[in-house]
């Protein structure tokens, strides 16, 4: 069988605007029951559905007041059943809220290592967070989906 996905979304409050550029990072997940991995034929973000294709790292950096930098990256596991290639990739980041669960209906993003990924590496998507930072309660919305055939 070829041809899963992966995918979900996440809300974030924007890190702080400092000299150093604060950045948020997840944990790389590779402590037990972390939510933040990458699940192949995972239907509806179920992750009891599919299996794990690899360790997923979100970022958002604050560049400063006006401008965050978000990234998505996957460590793409070797697994001795599967031959897994991560072939294309979406990336939504902004402080407006999803309008659509579609990942190509996402921005385009700007990818190294895609395509192809192969296991044992490393594939990125980052792009500038989007739309305008509410003047209070500020939130970014985040979602990452790859492409991945598994053989």
């Amino acid at each position: 069988m070829c041809g899963r996905r992966w995918g979900g979304y996440f809300t974030i409050p924007p890190p702080p605007v400092t000299t150093a550029q604060t950045t948020y990072t997840t944990v790389t997940p590779v402590i037990a029951n972390n939510p933040v991995f990458g699940c192949a034929g995972c239907a509806k973000n179920d992750p009891r559905r599919g299996w794990d294709v690899g360790a997923i790292v979100l970022q958002v950096r604050a560049v400063n007041s006006s401008y965050y930098l978000a990234s998505c990256s996957m460590a793409i596991s070797n697994n001795p059943n599967k031959t897994v290639v991560v072939d294309s990739g979406h990336l939504y980041s902004s402080f407006a809220p999803l309008t659509t669960f579609a990942p190509g209906q996402f921005p385009v993003a700007t990818t190294t290592g895609i395509p192809p990924g192969s296991e044992g590496t490393t594939v990125t998507m980052s792009q500038k967070v989007g739309g305008t930072k509410p003047s209070s309660n500020p939130l970014i919305y985040l979602a990452c989906h790859f492409s991945v055939s598994a053989c």
